[in-house]
This record gives structure tokens, sequence and C-alpha cells, in this order.
């Protein structure tokens, strides 16, 4: 019977973890559109998971340009432990060749993230600069097809 309810208050606390854990990681900002992951890449022993959400309806009805959201979350490789505090910034190179200035990304939960403007079909290179807990600068590449 002992182990029975040690199973029990396992599994509670794994449920409970993992709904603390959806919950923290939603940033939809009710937005609509399809979130799209990025693949990872990794710089100096940091992993930079990066995704694109697709806001341009929304943001057009309020009378705004941006089209996505991006956001990107690191992980130190050595430790395991997300990457919280720091500065981060994406510049835009877009299907023409042309770099945007840097837009800088706002932390919010551990997640750093902004919304931008991709309204060219066609690929887009994004790098994302750093300078997180450890001090490092750090560059991060990602490109993303618009359709």
């Amino acid at each position: 019977m002992h182990l029975r309810s040690i199973t029990i208050v396992a599994v509670f606390l794994c449920l409970t973890a993992l709904g603390s854990a959806r919950a923290g990681m939603n940033m939809d900002m009710k937005m609509g559109g399809k979130q799209i992951m990025l693949p990872m890449t990794e710089v100096s022993g940091v992993r930079a998971m990066a995704h694109i959400k697709d806001i341009k309806a929304a943001m057009a009805k309020m009378g705004m340009t941006a089209t996505h959201h991006f956001m990107v979350m690191f992980t130190d490789l050595k430790s395991g432990e997300q990457l919280t505090d720091g500065m981060a910034a994406v510049k835009i190179t877009n299907p023409a060749g042309k770099t945007s200035r840097p837009v800088m990304l706002m932390a919010m939960r551990g997640i750093f993230g902004s919304d931008i403007t991709m309204n060219k079909p066609g690929i887009y290179k994004l790098s994302v600069g750093t300078r997180l807990n450890d001090g490092q600068k750090r560059v991060f590449h990602f490109s993303y097809t618009v359709r």
C-alpha cells in the first residue's frame, strides 16, 4: 500500500510540473496563427531553440505592421540550465539581402522575444546576438522561408 501511495504522489507531481512548464511556455498571446520551431543551433556551449509565429492578421486588425512573433530560449549545455538573464537582439536579412537594424528581444519568463516584420516571400536569415548570464558574446543563426 505504501508503494502505491508513493506512485500516486509521484504521478501527481509529474503532471503538476508538466502543467506548470506548459503554462510558462504559453506565449501565443492569443494572436492565432501557427507556431513553427526552427532547427536548434549551438554556439560555445549554449543551445538556442527558436520559434516563429505568424501574427500578421491579428496585428493588421490593430493597425500594426509586424507579421511574425520571434522567440528564442537559451540552454547551457553543460548544466542543462536555462539561461534567462542577459541581452539578446536579432538582425533580419530579407530575401533581397538587406539587413535590418538590431531588434531588441525582451525577456519574458526566460524566453527572449519580439514582434518582427517579414512581409515579402522568400528566405529570411535571422542572426541573434547575445550576451547572456556568463557575459560571453555569441551569435546564433537561423533561417525562415515566408511563402
